[in-house]
């Protein structure tokens, strides 16, 4: 008897757990490797959710009430300025451990929570990708493996940090929206369009760019192509997003109260001596547009840092192929409504995204590596476009790109592994971590396997 050949459907299974698994291991290996608290926002994130676990909505400038023995210590929270969304996750997991004197397993859970977090990011590219380009299964099984080995998210899902989760709301939003191109109005997808908006403004304001722009694009669709105007569709989009806002008002509305602006951001702090922003000053955009260390400091995760022309080929390489591989797509036969607001929708976001935080920066501001990531769709979907050009070369181009990248990984994580501080510095679990990165390398190498399978079988 001839061993029947898996389904698509098993092959997008075993895509997907292979994914999961590499985020996962990649993560881990991040968060074993690094002392806890090595970084000052990671401090000011855990205290964040430990002091909500006790009832405290902190604002900016309240002291650190966690009891700390390692990495840094800081002079107040400066996290106050985020919705609780995120901290609303954390605290049932530091507050008792914390309470308890188990500070070491307190963070680590915390962290353990960002890697879960940053699976599900997994999940929702791979998801959203499919929406994207329905008729090749390969690229959303690409798209996962490109995400769940991207240096900067998973840098991200090691160590506690929001920016994950605010990634997996929009990332959500973005499929929803294209769902909702392909299906219309229908109230499921618009319930969950609004459930997606809630979260991404619970979670960080650019929230608010991406909502106004998905809603946008549907609106216009809906009322100007097709045989009708769908005005019932426009109102009860409108509904959820008004009803996504309002959920949300509150907290901006308190930022704005104490603050003078809807961020957050306290910009009288900024080159104020002895201040936590004393090195930072207020710049001209365009100043900040022509300046190379901006860039640097935008483009460049950590991992990257000391493999620069590596980092360059691995991403600006397959960006630049699945650019033109998206722009094949739009031959004149194929320039259907759905595919040209998709399109026009994303490059949108792209440009929108990067002017307000080099504004922000501008401000007075930080312009970190992590400000972009809520593009991860954008930049996940396009190399996974270019290292599947063609079923043929799907295999070979994604095998090589994966291992070149956990290379960097593994370098990244292996020792000595330096962590800023004025404390102690919190122990690590090598050994762990190479386990993790084992772990890591054996799913990776299956979900290769897995787009190698997958565009073979389309390709028949």
């Amino acid at each position: 008897m001839p061993t029947p050949r898996p389904t698509a459907p098993q092959l997008w299974t075993a895509g997907l757990i292979a994914n999961l698994i590499t985020c996962a291991g990649v993560c881990a290996g991040y968060a074993f490797s690094s002392p806890l608290y090595g970084t000052k926002d990671e401090a000011a994130h855990v205290d964040h959710a430990y002091q909500l676990w006790h009832g405290t909505l902190i604002a900016i400038g309240e002291p650190m009430r966690m009891p700390q023995i390692w990495g840094y210590t800081l002079p107040f929270d400066w996290t106050g300025q985020h919705p609780p969304l995120f901290y609303l996750l954390l605290a049932p997991v530091v507050g008792p451990l914390t309470d308890a004197g188990h500070l070491l397993a307190a963070g680590m859970a915390a962290r353990g929570v960002a890697l879960v977090i940053t699976c599900l990011v997994v999940a929702a590219v791979m998801w959203t990708t499919r929406q994207i380009v329905p008729s090749r299964p390969e690229v959303a099984v690409a798209a996962g493996l490109v995400t769940a080995l991207s240096p900067a998210l998973t840098r991200l899902g090691g160590v506690v940090f929001n920016d994950n989760l605010f990634v997996l709301w929009v990332t959500l939003l973005v499929g929803q929206t294209v769902w909702l191109l392909r299906h219309g109005p229908r109230s499921r997808g618009l319930v969950l369009f609004g459930l997606y908006a809630a979260a991404a403004l619970g979670t960080r304001l650019p929230g608010v760019v991406f909502i106004g722009l998905c809603a946008s694009t549907l609106g216009l669709v809906w009322l100007f192509t097709g045989g009708r105007r769908d005005w019932a569709g426009v109102l009860r989009l409108g509904v959820a997003v008004l009803l996504a806002v309002a959920a949300n008002a509150w907290f901006y509305v308190r930022n704005f109260r104490a603050t003078g602006n809807w961020s957050g951001m306290q910009t009288d702090l900024v080159g104020k001596a002895g201040g936590p922003l004393q090195e930072r000053e207020v710049r001209t955009v365009l100043d900040l547009a022509t300046d190379p260390d901006i860039w640097h400091q935008l483009l460049i995760p950590p991992a990257l840092q000391e493999h620069v022309v590596v980092g360059a080929v691995l991403t600006v390489g397959p960006l630049l192929l699945g650019l033109v591989v998206g722009l094949r797509a739009f031959s004149r036969e194929r320039r259907e409504p759905v595919r040209v607001a998709t399109a026009l929708l994303l490059l949108a976001l792209t440009a929108v995204i990067v002017a307000v935080q080099l504004n922000y920066a501008a401000g007075g501001g930080g312009a970190y590596w992590r400000y972009l990531l809520p593009l991860t769709i954008v930049t996940s979907l396009l190399t996974a476009l270019g290292l599947t050009v063609t079923p043929r070369l799907a295999g070979p181009l994604v095998g090589v790109w994966a291992a070149a990248t956990y290379a960097v990984f593994v370098a990244h994580i292996a020792p000595p592994n330096p962590a800023g501080g004025d404390l102690a510095t919190a122990p690590v679990f090598q050994n762990a971590a190479w386990v993790a990165a084992g772990v890591a390398g054996v799913a990776c190498a299956v979900g290769v396997a897995t787009v190698l399978l997958v565009a073979v079988a389309r390709s028949r």
